[in-house]
């Protein structure tokens, strides 16, 4: 049976009142059965039914009492996800990270195949070294060494650290040091805090004195993002946690590598962070 053509309303053949489209149908009560009109367009065709004619329409079946209680469980559940979901994108995946990085700190004591290591420098940019210390995963010393730069070390440099171009005076220099290093970190995985700083200066030390790159990236972490993570800090404008400064190393090579075993030690033992449920937002 061919349809019924009309225009648009408010023009010269526009549907009759009786005519109604499927969501003014709705507003009945009633269900579309078969239309008996049609408004073309561009983009799409208007089907019209007949709301007095039964084999057009027929009225909505009322839900049973269960029906309406189903209906009801599942748009609490569909609104209870779309509230998580909402929370999880705005603060609820930091609690997430922080807790991976709990594990993460229990792991790595979990095995014996890690060192830490760290450095002083002149600086930052074109630094050399003048002072590395390694320590294994149960804290013994590996290596703990100053070394004597090509430059002299800044003042403002030395205030940071305290060593001075006096105390690396009668120090080896890197090509002297550099077959220790080499021994001590053989098949070993490198934990660093700030692992892009420490690294960039020891590729830039070995390329100065014609020396083979020691290759730590693809077998290094670094802590310095591992601890931030677990403390949580997010800035909403870098898209990333936000770093600190390592606690308690007093800015010496041994001392930082010892106080980078302590806080992988704190992160480890953050039961707290592991046993605490993950809320989930209700919303009134």
């Amino acid at each position: 049976m061919e349809l019924t053509k009309y225009s648009w309303w408010g023009e010269s053949n526009e549907p009759p009142e009786h005519l109604k489209t499927k969501k003014q149908l709705g507003e009945l009560g009633l269900s579309p059965l078969k239309p008996s009109g049609i408004i073309e367009t561009r983009k799409y065709d208007v089907f019209l039914y007949d709301s007095t004619n039964p084999e057009c329409c027929r009225p909505k079946r009322k839900p049973t009492p269960k029906q309406l209680e189903t209906l009801a469980a599942n748009r609490l559940k569909a609104k209870i996800k779309r509230d998580y979901q909402e929370w999880y994108r705005e603060v609820g995946f930091i609690e997430k990270d922080r807790v991976n990085a709990v594990l993460w700190a229990r792991e790595q004591l979990s095995k014996n195949e890690w060192l830490i290591l760290d450095t002083e420098t002149t600086g930052i940019v074109r630094a050399e070294i003048v002072e590395i210390a390694i320590i294994n995963h149960l804290g013994e010393m590996l290596l703990n060494t100053l070394i004597k730069p090509s430059i002299p070390i800044p003042p403002e440099v030395t205030d940071i650290h305290g060593i001075s171009d006096a105390m690396v005076a009668d120090a080896p220099s890197f090509p002297e040091v550099y077959p220790r290093i080499v021994e001590v970190l053989k098949d070993k995985r490198v934990l660093i805090y700030n692992s892009a700083f420490d690294i960039k200066i020891l590729n830039y030390c070995c390329r100065l004195h014609s020396l083979p790159i020691l290759k730590l990236t693809k077998r290094s972490n670094c802590l310095m993002e591992w601890a931030a993570q677990w403390r949580g800090y997010w800035s909403y404008y870098y898209e990333d946690y936000k770093y600190f400064p390592l606690p308690g190393g007093g800015h010496r090579a041994l001392g930082d590598c010892i106080a980078a075993l302590q806080l992988i030690k704190k992160m480890a033992a953050d039961s707290d962070r592991i046993n605490r449920p993950v809320p989930i937002p209700q919303k009134n």
